[in-house]
């Protein structure tokens, strides 16, 4: 069973994260346009709904077409256009807020509570089961603390866990705040 399959057939996902996937993509919008119209997603509304798995799909031949740099790069940009909770202002209540904010951007599929630790206040890990490419996950971990503690942490994988470019269920990845 891959990721895609995990997805129940009506779950769904915002139009704001469709568009802050079009945004972050830059002088490349069109192309992403191209590609979310290839899965039948097409004049994006923000405040819509849209089909879960044709929208996965497309960051899917995104990562493929354009690499992961880029699927980073869109994922860094989904915490500036889409609903978050309020009040996350530390780095344990961003680590705590995963799950509640993908909540608030998905319907028919649940994330809940992301498993994480925290192993001092500049370190911790993150377990992620989302639908998404692994690379759009860290993006999203890294927009998450800089948009909401404004510092830009290292999100790296940890090796020898399993992660869903490899066919597992979750990826963990070590998150380090800079040091001030």
């Amino acid at each position: 069973m891959t990721n895609l399959d995990r997805i129940p057939p009506d779950a769904t996902v915002s139009g704001g994260n469709i568009l802050s996937m079009l945004a972050a993509m830059g002088p490349f919008r069109r192309r992403g346009e191209q590609i979310l119209g290839e899965h039948g997603i097409q004049e994006v509304d923000p405040e819509a709904w849209y089909p879960l798995r044709p929208y996965v799909d497309s960051l899917l031949m995104i990562g493929e077409k354009m690499g992961p740099n880029t699927l980073f790069q869109i994922g860094r940009q989904i915490p500036n256009h889409v609903p978050l909770p309020p009040g996350i202002d530390t780095f344990e209540k961003v680590m705590a807020s995963f799950g509640m904010a993908y909540d608030m951007n998905h319907r028919g599929v649940k994330q809940g509570v992301i498993p994480f630790t925290i192993t001092d206040p500049r370190h911790g890990t993150i377990t992620t089961g989302t639908p998404y490419p692994c690379d759009f996950d860290r993006g999203v971990i890294q927009g998450f603390f800089t948009k909401l503690l404004s510092t830009r942490p290292i999100v790296d994988p940890i090796e020898g866990l399993p992660c869903k470019a490899r066919g597992g269920e979750t990826c963990t990845y070590a998150i380090t705040l800079p040091a001030h």
